[in-house]
């Protein structure tokens, strides 16, 4: 028993200095803008039901110096996670896309797209942003913060086939529970962006 509780211990040690370390690497990334946004008007539009994705949008549009835009519903949906789920899963069934408020994007070369993962798929709020503007000629990168798993390929499909655009970004990525040191994440992903619209 006294081996079992010193293992679990050092474990625990071990397990606090990868911790500690991550965060004092993460707390020294300096942004370097990457050529894509360099001057070019960036956008970033984002659908949150819980908050998570509207964080990640605010310290998205804090790190790029872009605005923002929240994506509205006519009708909003429940916050009872379980009545949400049986309704989102019927709506992805059957095709459907919610009514949202109109988001001008005429004045923008780069849109941020900030969606949770639901299904496995784009957050239909988002999926009907997408449906609903003309993306010719902008760069959208793909922004999602999810709990659990979704194939980078099927959305980027996801968005080709919603807005006939074939510059879109690889997507970026993070976890939706226990996000700490957003900002600093968030230049850590920026600054891996392609630097040229190519890529």
């Amino acid at each position: 028993m006294e081996i079992l509780s010193y293992v679990i211990c050092i474990f625990l040690f071990l397990l606090a200095t990868i911790i500690v370390s991550k965060i004092i690497v993460l707390k020294n990334i300096v942004y370097k803008e990457p050529k894509i946004l360099a001057n070019k008007k960036v956008l970033v539009v984002y659908y949150s039901n819980n908050g998570n994705t509207k964080n990640i949008a605010e310290n998205l549009k804090s790190v790029t110096g872009g605005d923002i835009k929240e994506i509205e519903l006519n009708e909003k949906y429940s916050d009872n996670i379980f009545k949400m789920s049986k309704l989102v899963r019927k709506q992805l069934k059957e095709g459907y896309l919610p009514k949202i408020n109109n988001i001008d994007i005429s004045g923008y070369d780069v849109v941020f797209v900030c969606s949770p993962i639901w299904d496995f798929s784009i957050s239909l709020p988002v999926k009907s942003f997408l449906k609903n503007n003309n993306f010719e000629n902008k760069i959208i990168i793909p922004f999602f913060t999810y709990s659990g798993g979704a194939g980078k390929n099927k959305l980027i499909k996801e968005i080709e086939n919603l807005t006939g655009n074939v510059n879109i970004k690889n997507p970026l990525f993070m976890f939706e529970n226990g996000i700490i040191l957003v900002k600093e994440q968030i230049i850590n992903l920026l600054n891996k962006l392609p630097n040229n619209i190519e890529n």
